[in-house]
């Protein structure tokens, strides 16, 4: 019984690729002219592959209509409101709610009148905020009394929602879920919602407990609350100092903090100025404040700035660049708060200050031809012998690579021959190809030896880096990475992005699963064109019958496979 079940498993399993591979024959089909379609499609629909794909699609259609038999309506769409009113408050879940409102029109009118007379339960008012056709003036009526398992429904409407709606919630925005807040603090919104809040602190808060995925609505909010503050404070570091020590916990709203400034603080105020509404001042303002302070004093500053905050790894690597960006002269505590981070070019200006963030950048030039040239550059000459391929050997790390190169050969007269020769000879360290994967000309047998598995990281280095990387990497998720990450760099066009990419299955399901308005669809579904109607013409029939038994195992290119399926349906029937 255990062996007919896992038999029964796999099989299904096996009917599912297949009905994968049939879909993207299909979508190959599309690509053809009018005429050739029906006879294309005839034939691919008469084959394994389909007869597989059409016996995966039947059970899935049952396990539909078997959840459709079991949602049954709670109410039959000829029902009047009185009647679907009281069908809606009989439901005991939001799904049984769903298919009150589903059942038949909704009367919005009838539903509002009832709320006045008896709020709904949340379980009702969960189900109906979640509409997408519900009103604003309804909306807002729903959120009262408050609940915030029915404010956080909101984000299954799938719309910026109007100030009608989302005012309520933005009066308990310290009880809202980031879900929701992604909604209501947009970038339109939140000069409004800054100046509109009853409680800054709560506000803060709430964007403190934004999750590790909204980083960007994170400095969003810093930005628009910096731009509130400079249309009101100037450039006076008097001022900004006071605000950076009051804003994030004020308990009242942004008119009330600005015109209590000269004023001593009513309520709570930070000992040390915080350091997100600090970078948001003038630059001169930055300047001045950190100037005033010790290497104690802006410790505790950032301790106290980034505690509770949900992201703040990912926030603290804006903190530096900020501080270069404004002028703050260097110091060894602010290359210790960039070893924290991800290390980039931006931490340049603190090489040379903290030893765990140099070796953190040497690291992270192996992947970065800009910071690799920068250390490069900041690192002391030293003479180098009569045979470059010679020190490049001794060198440890692809920064002291990057400076050999360019001391011996500048970028454009690197010695191509002599490197490919001295690799066949005995492999050149890793560091040595970090270094010369960004340099033009770096040839295909060099690229083949860049590490396999992250060869994702030096993709968009050079043409044959890129084709290294679409060689191996399997992973579907990381796949489409790969090639929307090339495509944008520009290093390969498009019909040589095709070519490489592996297996051919991959390519079609590039452009078979991209959205109508991603960019690039249609230059990729025009490359794709040109080889299939290519090997179209040539084959004549039979080509999608071979299409059918060979795309499922190819592992080959795309160019490789249709060509391979047009010879040998052309002689079959030749």
């Amino acid at each position: 019984m255990i062996h007919k079940v896992g038999s029964a498993t796999s099989q299904a399993a096996a009917d599912r690729r297949a009905a994968d591979f049939h879909r993207l024959l299909t979508w190959a089909i599309s690509l053809l002219p009018d005429d050739a379609r029906p006879p294309a499609s005839a034939e691919s629909n008469d084959t394994a592959l389909a007869a597989r794909a059409r016996r995966s699609d039947a059970l899935t259609r049952s396990f539909e209509d078997r959840a459709a038999a079991r949602a049954r309506p709670a109410r039959t769409p000829s029902a009047g409101p009185e009647e679907a009113i009281a069908a809606l408050r009989a439901a005991r879940t939001v799904l049984d709610a769903d298919a009150v409102l589903t059942a038949g029109p909704v009367d919005w009118s009838a539903l509002a009148a009832a709320h006045r007379r008896e709020p709904f339960a949340r379980t009702q008012r969960r189900a109906l905020t979640a509409r997408t056709d519900c009103p604003d003036d309804v909306t807002a009526a729903l959120l009262t009394p408050w609940d915030p398992g029915v404010a956080n429904r909101l984000v299954a409407r799938q719309h910026e929602l109007p100030a009608s709606a989302w005012w309520p919630c933005l009066q308990r925005i310290g009880e809202t879920r980031p879900a929701l807040l992604r909604h209501v603090l947009t970038e339109a919104n939140l000069p409004e919602v800054l100046r509109s809040v009853r409680h800054i602190d709560e506000l803060v808060r709430a964007v403190n407990g934004y999750d590790h995925n909204n980083v960007r609505a994170s400095e969003a909010f810093w930005k628009a609350a910096g731009a509130v503050l400079r249309t009101r404070l100037g450039d006076d570091p008097r001022s900004w100092y006071v605000a950076t020590r009051r804003f994030p916990v004020h308990h009242g709203t942004l008119e009330e903090l600005v015109q209590g400034l000269g004023k001593p603080a009513r309520g709570t105020e930070r000992p040390f100025p915080d350091l997100r509404v600090l970078l948001t001042a003038p630059a001169d303002v930055v300047v001045a404040v950190v100037a005033g302070l010790d290497d104690e004093e802006l410790q505790r500053a950032a301790e106290d700035s980034w505690h509770g905050v949900r992201n703040r790894h990912e926030l603290w690597s804006t903190v530096t660049p900020l501080l270069h960006a404004a002028g703050v002269p260097p110091r060894a505590l602010f290359a210790r708060w960039a070893a924290r981070c991800r290390s980039s070019v931006d931490c340049l200006w603190l090489y040379g200050l903290d030893e765990r963030l140099d070796e953190r950048l040497v690291e992270g030039a192996d992947r970065d031809p800009v910071l690799r040239r920068g250390l490069a550059a900041l690192r002391r000459p030293r003479p180098l012998g009569p045979d470059p391929v010679a020190e490049l050997r001794l060198c440890t790390d692809s920064v002291a690579a990057q400076a050999v190169l360019d001391s011996a050969c500048g970028d454009t007269a690197t010695p191509w021959p002599a490197l490919v020769r001295a690799h066949a000879a005995e492999p050149l360290p890793p560091p040595v190809l970090y270094a010369l994967a960004a340099r033009p000309g770096f040839p295909d047998v060099l690229a083949q030896a860049l590490p396999g598995p992250s060869r994702f990281h030096w993709s968009t280095h050079s043409p044959a880096a890129a084709r290294a990387a679409l060689a191996v990497i399997d992973e579907a998720f990381m796949y489409d990475r790969m090639v929307r990450r090339i495509r944008a760099s520009g290093v390969l066009d498009d019909e040589s992005v095709v070519a490489a990419v592996r297996p051919a299955s991959a390519a079609l399901r590039h452009g078979f699963e991209q959205p109508r308005d991603a960019p690039g669809r249609e230059a990729w579904q025009a490359v794709c064109t040109r080889l299939v109607q290519r090997a179209a013409d040539r084959a004549g029939p039979g080509l999608w019958r071979v299409l059918a038994e060979r795309l499922p195992d190819h592992e080959g290119g795309l160019p490789d496979l249709l060509d391979a399926a047009a010879d040998e349906a052309e002689a079959v029937s030749g």
